[in-house]
């Protein structure tokens, strides 16, 4: 089973999970590494997110724009989680 992951879908998940990791920062209850923690995390996140989508989403039929968009969206929501992960351990930690 061959996954089309290119790099414009590996961008838009990278830049989807910064931007989700940023939103995670600005949220005042909700724990993050703060700065750039938030925004490596959070892109990181995005480009796991992004390739997890990828390769559950390989059986389906779409356009590359309908492919880069889903890879977008799973990777804002996991840079967000993986953000909050991260700030909760190091909140634990300190």
């Amino acid at each position: 089973m061959a996954t089309d992951f290119g790099l414009g879908g590996i961008i838009a998940s990278v830049l989807a999970g910064a931007a989700g990791g940023q939103a995670a920062e600005k949220q005042p209850k909700t724990p993050s590494p703060g700065g750039l923690g938030s925004i490596l995390g959070g892109g990181v996140g995005g480009g796991l997110g992004g390739l997890l989508t990828s390769v559950l989403g390989s059986g389906t039929a779409g356009t590359d724009v309908t492919a880069v968009a889903s890879q977008a969206v799973g990777g804002g929501v996991l840079g967000t989680i993986v953000t909050i992960v991260l700030g909760l351990l190091l909140k634990k930690k300190a």
